[in-house]
């Protein structure tokens, strides 16, 4: 009668989404520090995920700041830091670290996620002592290209978790700390059919 009894088996999982982007960017900024040959790829994509982290940290705690938090859900993320902060009582000055990054990160992000096609031109006069053909070989580079390095991507990690602990202090959430991922239950009962 081995074949009649089943396993009925329950699994909830709770998915702090924030804490999982900041893994993931900091996996992509170490393999960029370890492999400087195609590092400008990996500081991209952990700058990428740096900003996701932000954002997903501040919808992470909206709910828990505002009742209303669904009608906020839709500004950007300047907006919502904003708000949050304003609620939690945090000062932010916009031109200093950490507070800063969210221009410089921000508009990235949003380059990135809204990219287009475009032509870009320099031009520039240089001696002709310090003129050489390496200089041929060098990419005109959009503003998004120039961030992607990895000063960038170790500072703009840096100042996002400085700015998730400030959040997170003001805040005083109860039973949910910093970059933790979320649990996972599991339960199995085996019944007779």
């Amino acid at each position: 009668m081995e074949h009649n009894r089943k396993v009925i088996e329950t699994k909830q999982r709770e998915v702090k989404t924030y804490a999982e982007m900041w893994r993931t960017s900091d996996c992509l900024l170490q393999k960029g520090l370890g492999n400087p040959e195609g590092s400008f790829h990996q500081f991209m994509a952990s700058l990428v995920f740096t900003a996701f982290t932000l954002e997903a940290y501040l919808n992470h705690i909206g709910p828990k700041v505002f009742k209303c938090w669904d009608d906020l859900e839709r500004l950007g993320p300047k907006e919502k830091l904003n708000v949050i902060s304003e609620q939690l009582g945090v000062n932010i000055d916009y031109g200093k670290r950490p507070w800063q990054v969210m221009q410089q990160l921000f508009g990235f992000r949003n380059d990135i996620a809204h990219g287009k096609s475009i032509v870009v031109k320099t031009c520039d006069s240089i001696p002709l002592h310090k003129h050489c053909d390496e200089q041929f070989g060098q990419l005109v580079r959009t503003k998004w290209e120039k961030y992607c390095t990895q000063n960038n991507a170790v500072r703009a990690r840096e100042d996002v978790e400085e700015i998730v602990n400030l959040l997170y202090e003001a805040g005083s959430f109860e039973n949910d700390f910093p970059f933790t991922s979320g649990m996972q239950l599991r339960s199995a009962t085996v019944i007779d059919e």
